[in-house]
């Protein structure tokens, strides 16, 4: 594939762990990485076609408002400062040099640690001081920040925006008053990482092709997983498997493959039981239990299955895009490929999940919060946000299938919205049982009925703000 210009690192970070579903980050037992994906969906949820942001007519020209010099701050939990001498940093500057001319005032980013954002965020609205004027924040931090009163509802300031309709929708937490800004939602960013050498090897079709004949399901994965589970020197242990990966990852990706939700927003109950969702935990009880094809993790379910695709000892890794700059990029040595989900028994096209979002935030008493919104919309690049993002996944992808299927460039791939459960305490109580069952202690089934209950109360209790006066 040729290669173009490197995009920044920093333009790379914010496409994909701001505008990207970080599926792995939402079990309970991955306390030490956080929670966030990007993209939100809509309680309504808009189609996959209407991903993209709408062509829009700017509106009239008004004079920009005067902030008389004032630093306006811009948190994140990492270093969102566009340093380097990529293009992409360049034309960020660029935008940053044309907002702080118009509005007369100084951008800054900070960089706040990710856990002690929301505790950040309301200790400085108590003190009438609040710490940022724009705090990027995990839906899981939302939903007790906005019951708390410390955020700013935006439907007001939105009016005229540049956002389209259904993303500004998808920011109505609750339903009911927005309370985050983002900017589009990208259109695929979750898969299957797969090893061609491995498959090659074996004289097997690779997900690739099975995917080229419309023929690549969870039938199909599991036939090529068992035929790669293998053990190569004869020692009665097994050196290679054909799937990696952390239970809770895989649960959330079956479910969305099968056409299966967690949560629904539409009508705020836990739904893991489900008859789609169940056929997806059923089938993942036997690929560990029966089928044995997981390679089994050695004490960090977060970290090894990454590590050992890394090594080359398994076949097939289901991951999020945002994983490959950091665990996969200079530690894979054999040639890769990226998927989607194999489709499952229910589902008639691939499906992609989007359990969890992270969004822009204004902490409640920021002054001029209506210039603040126009600031942070001429931040964005909605001219050029599709040619940035195919950049990026030309300069981490290794060839023009895995980029195509990254961009969805044939439509194939639709976003499973109206299941955000990111906060709510639903993942966290099917995490507990699905742990179980793989360990051949309780049935699906009945670890789900134990606790779809609990998990029903527990969203409840923050959706109707319990859970923060009880903190009060």
């Amino acid at each position: 594939m040729k290669q173009l210009k490197k995009k920044s690192s920093a333009w790379f970070m914010l496409l994909t762990a701001v505008v990207t579903l970080v599926t792995g980050c939402s079990g309970g037992n991955n306390a030490s990485a956080p929670a966030a994906t990007p993209a939100a969906e809509a309680t309504q949820a808009p189609a996959a076609s209407e991903t993209a942001p709408a062509a829009t007519e700017a509106p009239s020209a008004t004079p920009a408002a005067n902030l008389n010099g004032r630093e306006i701050r811009i948190s994140h939990w990492w270093d969102a400062t566009p340093v380097g001498d990529s293009e992409a940093d360049e034309l960020a500057r660029e935008r940053i040099k044309a907002v702080e001319e118009k509005y007369n005032v100084k951008i800054k980013y900070l960089n706040t640690e990710y856990w002690s954002t929301a505790e950040k965020l309301s200790s400085s609205v108590m003190a009438s001081d609040p710490f940022a004027e724009i705090v990027r924040l995990p839906d899981g931090f939302i939903w007790g920040l906005m019951h708390g009163g410390f955020l700013t509802p935006l439907d007001d300031y939105l009016k005229d925006s540049l956002i389209d309709q259904s993303v500004i929708d998808s920011m109505r937490f609750g339903g009911d008053k927005v309370y985050g800004l983002e900017s589009w939602y990208s259109p695929n960013d979750s898969g299957v990482f797969y090893n061609k050498r491995i498959f090659k090897e074996a004289g097997l079709k690779d997900p690739q092709q099975l995917m080229d004949e419309d023929n690549w399901n969870w039938n199909t994965m599991l036939d090529a997983a068992k035929k790669l589970t293998i053990d190569k020197n004869g020692d009665g242990k097994m050196d290679q498997y054909g799937l990696a990966g952390a239970h809770y990852v895989i649960s959330e990706l079956l479910i969305a493959s099968n056409g299966g939700k967690i949560y629904d927003e539409a009508t705020q109950k836990a739904v893991f039981d489900s008859p789609a969702s169940m056929e997806a935990l059923n089938f993942l009880h036997k690929l560990y239990t029966q089928d044995k094809v997981f390679k089994p993790n050695e004490g960090n379910d977060w970290e090894d299955p990454a590590k050992y695709f890394g090594e080359g000892t398994v076949a097939m890794y289901p991951g999020g895009l945002w994983e490959i700059e950091g665990r996969i990029l200079g530690k894979m040595k054999d040639e890769w490929g990226y998927v989607y989900i194999p489709k499952g028994p229910q589902a008639d096209k691939y499906y992609d999940p989007l359990g969890q979002t992270a969004a822009y935030a204004i902490p409640k008493g920021v002054k001029d919060a209506d210039t603040i919104v126009k600031i942070w919309e001429d931040l964005q690049p909605f001219d050029s946000w599709q040619e940035n993002r195919r950049l990026s996944m030309e300069n981490i992808l290794p060839d023009e299938a895995s980029i195509a299927n990254a961009m969805n460039d044939e439509g194939k791939v639709e976003r499973v919205f109206g299941g955000r459960y990111g906060g709510l305490g639903v993942k966290d109580q099917l995490d507990k049982v699905t742990e179980k069952f793989l360990k051949g202690e309780i049935t699906p089934s009945t670890g789900v009925a134990q606790v779809i209950g609990t998990a029903q109360a527990a969203a409840k209790k923050v959706l109707s703000g319990e859970q923060d006066k009880e903190k009060k």
